[in-house]
C-alpha cells in the first residue's frame, strides 16, 4: 500500500513537472510563421476563452490586420501567414521573447518607451492612456478639492482675462453714457469735478447690478444697451455658478489629489515591470537623494531601489512583495495582472493600486470592483500604447504592413466607437 501512494505521488508530481504553465512565455520558438504574443488576462484587450480560443480587442484588431499580411512559400509564393497565439502574461518574458525572436508580435498593449524602443521595435500608436492611481471610494466630502477647482478654473488666465474684459466694458460702456446724458443737462450748479465724480459713482453702481442700466433713459438705443448688458452679464453669472456647482457636486465622494512623491509612503500594487513600477522606482530615487546618507532610512530606500528595479535578464517574476521594511512607510506589491492587483485593494491589502488608466478604468466598472474601486481622474504620465515587434525575426517590410494596416483599421468608425464604448470616450488617440 505503502509503494503504491508513494507511485501515485512520484507520477503526480512528475505530471505537473511537465505540465506546461499557461502563462509561461515560451522558451524556445514555437511553430509557425509568426508567433503573436497575448496576455491572457488582460480584459477587454486580450484573453483567452474556456476552450483555449484568442479574444479581445486586441486579438480582433490584430486579425483585421493579418488580412493584409503575407508571407513566401516554398515556391515563392505569397501566401496567407500562419499565426499561432501563445500566452505570455509577463512584462519581462515578453521582452525576453521579442529580443530574443521567439516572439515576432506582442499585441498585449505596451507602452512605447525610448527605453523599449533601444531593445525592438514598436507598431503605430494606436491607444492613449496614463498611469493612475486607484484608491477605495470616499463618501466624504473634500471641501479641499472644491476650492482647488473653483481656484483653477477662476484664476485660469482665459476665465481671467475673459471676466475683466466684460467688466472693463461693462464700466466703461455705463460710464461713458451717464457721463454723457449728465454732461449734455449740466445747468451751472454742479462742477465739472462733481460731475465726473457723479458718474464714476453712478457708473460703478449700475456696473455691480444695484440699479438698472435704463434707469431714466427715454431713447431706444438706451433701452437696447440695457437689455444687452443685462443678457451678457446674467451669462456671466450663470458660468461662475456652474463652475461653483460642478467644484462643489464634484467633491462630493471624490479622493483627494495624491502627489507623486506621496505614493513612497503608501502601501501600492502595480504590475511588475512595467512603466508604472519605473514611476514608483523614480519617486524611491528622488526620496533617497534627499535622505541622509548614513541614516536606516537610506539604507531601507536603497534595497527598496534596488528591488523595484526590472532587469529583463533576470528570471521572470510573479506576484512578488518588496521587502515590508518597518523604516519605510508602507510597502510595494508587484504583480503579474491588473485584476490581481483589484484584488488586493479590494480586500484592503493595499491602500492604492497604481496602473494604467484604461485597464483600471475597465475593471472599476465590474460588478465585484463597482463599490471597491475608485480610479482617480488625473493622470501622473501620459502613455502611448503599441505592439511590440521584434528586430530579430520580423523583416522591415512586414513591419510596414503592419503598420499601415493598422492605420487603415484605426480609421475605421466603427473599431473606434466599439472601443471607446467599452473603454470609454477618450480612449482612442486622435492620431
Amino acid at each position: 500500500m505503502t509503494r503504491a501512494v508513494l507511485f501515485v505521488l512520484i507520477l503526480s508530481c512528475a505530471i505537473f513537472t511537465l505540465a506546461p504553465v499557461s502563462h509561461a512565455c515560451p522558451d524556445t520558438r514555437p511553430e509557425g510563421d509568426i508567433i503573436v504574443a497575448m496576455r491572457d488576462d488582460a480584459e477587454p484587450f486580450s484573453y483567452f476563452k474556456a476552450n483555449g480560443d484568442p479574444a479581445g480587442f486586441a486579438y480582433d484588431l490584430w486579425r483585421n490586420v493579418e488580412r493584409s499580411l503575407s508571407v513566401l512559400d516554398s515556391d515563392g509564393r505569397s501566401v496567407a501567414p500562419n499565426v499561432n497565439f501563445v500566452p505570455c502574461n509577463t512584462i519581462d518574458g515578453q521582452e525576453i521573447g521579442l529580443v530574443s525572436g521567439r516572439i515576432d508580435v506582442v499585441i498585449a498593449p505596451l507602452t512605447i518607451t525610448s527605453e523599449r524602443m533601444q531593445s525592438y521595435d514598436f507598431s503605430q500608436q494606436y491607444l492613449s492612456s496614463g498611469i493612475a492611481l486607484a484608491l477605495p471610494p470616499s463618501n466624504a466630502i473634500d471641501f479641499s478639492q472644491a476650492k482647488d477647482i473653483v481656484s483653477e478654473t477662476i484664476f485660469h488666465p482665459t476665465v481671467a482675462r475673459a471676466v475683466l474684459l466684460f467688466l472693463s466694458f461693462n464700466l466703461l460702456m455705463a460710464f461713458l453714457i451717464r457721463w454723457l446724458l449728465f454732461g449734455k443737462t449740466a445747468d451751472g450748479e454742479h462742477t465739472t469735478a462733481s460731475l465726473w465724480l457723479r458718474s464714476i459713482l453712478e457708473s460703478i453702481i449700475r456696473t455691480i447690478g444695484l440699479r438698472g442700466v435704463g434707469d431714466g433713459y427715454s431713447t431706444a438705443m438706451a433701452k437696447v444697451l440695457e437689455i444687452f448688458l443685462a443678457v451678457v452679464g446674467t451669462a456671466l453669472s450663470a458660468t461662475l455658478l456652474g463652475v461653483l456647482t460642478s467644484a462643489f457636486v464634484g467633491s462630493v465622494g471624490g479622493q483627494k489629489r495624491v502627489a507623486a512623491q506621496e505614493l513612497t509612503e503608501m502601501s501600492i500594487a502595480t504590475l511588475d515591470c512595467s512603466t508604472s513600477q519605473n514611476l514608483l522606482l523614480v519617486e524611491y530615487r528622488k526620496r533617497l537623494q534627499d535622505a541622509d546618507p548614513v541614516s536606516p532610512e537610506a539604507a531601507a530606500l536603497r534595497t527598496r531601489v534596488a528591488q523595484l528595479t526590472c532587469r529583463p535578464e533576470d528570471p521572470e517574476r510573479e506576484d512578488i512583495s518588496v521587502d515590508n521594511d518597518p523604516t519605510l512607510k508602507g510597502h510595494v506589491t508587484l504583480v503579474s495582472s491588473w485584476p490581481k492587483a483589484a484584488n488586493l485593494l479590494a480586500k484592503g491589502e493595499v491602500d492604492g493600486v497604481l496602473g494604467d488608466w484604461i485597464a483600471l478604468t475597465y475593471l472599476s466598472r465590474q460588478d465585484q470592483y463597482s463599490d471597491k474601486i475608485s480610479v482617480l481622474p488625473n493622470v501622473y504620465r501620459n502613455e502611448p500604447y503599441g505592439w511590440g515587434i521584434s528586430r530579430a525575426s520580423v523583416t522591415q517590410s512586414m513591419r510596414r504592413d503592419i503598420d499601415r494596416a493598422l492605420i487603415r483599421e484605426m480609421r475605421n468608425r466603427d473599431w473606434r466607437k466599439n472601443l471607446e464604448d467599452e473603454l470609454g470616450t477618450g480612449s482612442v488617440s486622435p492620431n
